[in-house]
């Protein structure tokens, strides 16, 4: 870590520990404060602290330990916050700075449950929960204060459940192949990455970011799917796709969720599959997909798309579904396989002028009859020749 990052690191210990003073990182291991600090181990048993600083606390053997208006401050340690074991903590209105790792949970049984915290490193990851560990969140404050940090790290059939909280990073926010859920929650951050073999829930949450979700191949073979489930949330991109996909199979669902770019893609794919729903959402933005992907979208309760699809007429194969009461406004020329209304009277599409090319060979399409079909607004679908 470079000295730069440990003196802030060390102004920050020194602020929340009411040290109203900025020091060196030699001076601060110079200071009473640094001195005083110890490392707490335990090994079975089950033990409740209270009002106790620690530079690392570390827990095997089936441990059971439940710490309040702690204090632990790592400047030493791969990790402030080690548990393992099939052990359990429960951290309350406590605090965790970490020059490294902040807290790590792994192995089978292991629960990591964190509650009214402020949590900051300057490492790769603030948290990372791996090997069916089980995290659990609520009203936290997450922050890597590095450069190039990540937030939190779910792998290995580990579980992460947060819940109103926040959580800061200049890298990805969350990095997952396994199960996520994240309600009533903000992030600022770079990116979220979920890779193959990722179940995500996020609700009622808010993130804002620069490159959006991006849903990743993962380099183990036995984990091939991403389930993306997103309710009531908001999702930015400053500078990007807002989910993007590479060399991965995958099924999204939004619901009562609104999500719009206008300036960037809203969904691309690169040899990707993808099934998207629309449930009571709407959805601004253009989907765009290279020659070997493949996307089904359902559009459906009162959902509404804007936006065009597959208008450079790349990608493997398009589907497009529009429920009742369901619409898909075009604003460009598109590309579909097949198209598949249940408002026969074609209300369900808002052409706008543009053309919406169709396959013959499509067995949905047999209703169009091969012939092309005037919409009420001035578009038409036209068979592709």
């Amino acid at each position: 870590m470079r000295k730069t990052g440990a003196i802030k690191l060390i102004i920050i210990i020194l602020l929340m520990s009411a040290v109203l003073v900025s020091c060196t990182e030699e001076e601060y291991r110079a200071s009473r404060l640094y001195k005083s600090l110890t490392s707490y181990e335990q090994k079975g048993e089950t033990v409740a602290l209270k009002n106790k600083k620690y530079n690392k606390i570390d827990l095997s053997k089936k441990a059971i330990l439940e710490i309040s208006k702690g204090q632990i401050y790592n400047a030493d340690f791969n990790e402030a916050v080690n548990i393992k074991g099939a052990s359990t903590v429960s951290i309350l209105n406590s605090e965790i700075i970490s020059k490294t790792l902040a807290v790590r949970a792994a192995e089978k049984d292991t629960v990591v449950n964190v509650i009214s915290t402020d949590i900051a490193s300057y490492g790769d990851y603030v948290i990372s929960v791996t090997d069916n560990a089980v995290f659990t969140g609520s009203s936290l404050n997450v922050a890597n204060l590095g450069d190039t940090g990540a937030a939190i790290q779910v792998t290995s059939r580990a579980s992460l459940v947060l819940n109103n909280s926040k959580v800061n990073a200049k890298s990805a926010g969350v990095e997952s192949d396994s199960l996520v859920s994240i309600s009533s929650s903000e992030m600022t951050v770079e990116s979220l990455k979920f890779y193959e073999g990722a179940a995500v829930t996020l609700d009622d949450s808010r993130f804002y970011t620069l490159h959006g979700i991006m849903l990743l191949d993962n380099s183990n073979e036995n984990l091939i799917h991403v389930s993306l489930n997103l309710k009531k949330t908001k999702l930015t991109a400053d500078n990007g796709t807002l989910v993007s996909m590479i060399d991965t199979k995958a099924s999204i669902k939004l619901e009562d969720t609104t999500i719009s770019q206008k300036e960037y893609n809203v969904i691309s794919l690169k040899n990707s599959e993808v099934t998207v729903t629309l449930c009571k959402s709407n959805v601004e933005g253009s989907i765009i997909a290279d020659d070997s992907s493949s996307l089904n979208i359902l559009i459906k309760d009162g959902s509404t798309f804007k936006g065009y699809i597959n208008r450079d007429n790349k990608a493997k194969t398009v589907t497009v579904q529009i429920e009742e009461n369901s619409i898909w406004e075009v604003t460009s020329d598109s590309y579909v396989r097949g198209i598949i209304l249940k408002d026969r009277d074609l209300s369900g599409i808002k052409s706008n002028g543009f053309t919406i090319f169709y396959d013959t060979k499509c067995v949905t399409n047999s209703w169009m009859e091969k012939s092309t079909i005037n919409l009420p607004d001035g578009g038409k679908l036209v068979p592709l020749k």
